[in-house]
């Protein structure tokens, strides 16, 4: 019996493992898949709604977070082009509703595959299942890393890494962020944030500016980010 054909759909050149599939439960399941377009800024993911689809995201990126009963949000990590969404993976396998929150950063394509044809993929499709599989590897690598690091590392060590990685991104040019988004990224909050950035600036690491950081001392900022963890 010969397998479904795969649909020519644009979203997915941008999954090259799931274009080689060529069994029936994975084609079945990308057949059914549906793509649905969102502008910056649109929560894709409520905590506590069900999770009925395996979400895939093929442009943009997805900002995966979690609100403490403090009212804190804390970044767990980002979902880019090419990637699936770990937490919706996670829901569906344990059948529970969605334990976190995810929003566009920009705007998205967001790849959706109804449950049933996901279970059913995941069963008997080994190339949809290693696509899976590799892919989660991965994911619980970042987050095992992300509870290391709030668990054991000082938040101003973290702060400066933070910062040395946007600043990497953007060639060294000011990062235009808010104190407030920082606090999110690092779950703390602004308040605690500006003081130790204008420490930083105290220092001679940084400038800080209405809505943007600019990079003074790459070695100072460095320095910061590498200082030991008493």
């Amino acid at each position: 019996m010969s397998s479904p054909a795969l649909p020519d759909v644009p979203w997915l050149s941008a999954f090259p493992d799931l274009a080689g599939v060529r069994d029936a439960a994975g084609s079945v399941a990308l057949q059914a898949a549906s793509a649905h377009r969102f502008p910056a800024g649109t929560r894709i993911v409520h905590a506590g709604d069900p999770c009925q689809s395996f979400i895939l995201l093929a442009q943009g990126t997805l900002r995966v977070y979690e609100v403490g009963e403090n009212g804190r949000e804390i970044v767990l990590y980002r979902v880019r082009s090419g990637e699936l969404c770990v937490l919706t993976l996670s829901n569906l396998l344990a059948a529970t509703a969605y334990s976190a929150g995810a929003m566009a950063e920009e705007d998205v394509e967001v790849v959706m595959i109804p449950m049933l044809q996901f279970q059913d993929a995941l069963a008997r499709s080994d190339a949809f299942r290693s696509f899976v599989i590799s892919t989660l590897s991965r994911r619980m690598g970042e987050v095992m890393a992300l509870v290391e690091q709030v668990a054991f590392r000082r938040l101003d060590l973290r702060l400066a890494c933070l910062l040395g990685q946007l600043f990497g991104e953007n060639r060294g040019d000011p990062v235009e962020m808010t104190h407030q988004a920082l606090a999110q990224e690092l779950g703390s909050t602004r308040e605690v944030i500006s003081r130790m950035l204008k420490e930083f600036e105290r220092m001679g690491c940084i400038r800080l500016r209405r809505g943007a950081i600019e990079l003074l001392s790459p070695e100072t900022l460095s320095r910061l980010s590498c200082a030991p963890t008493p």
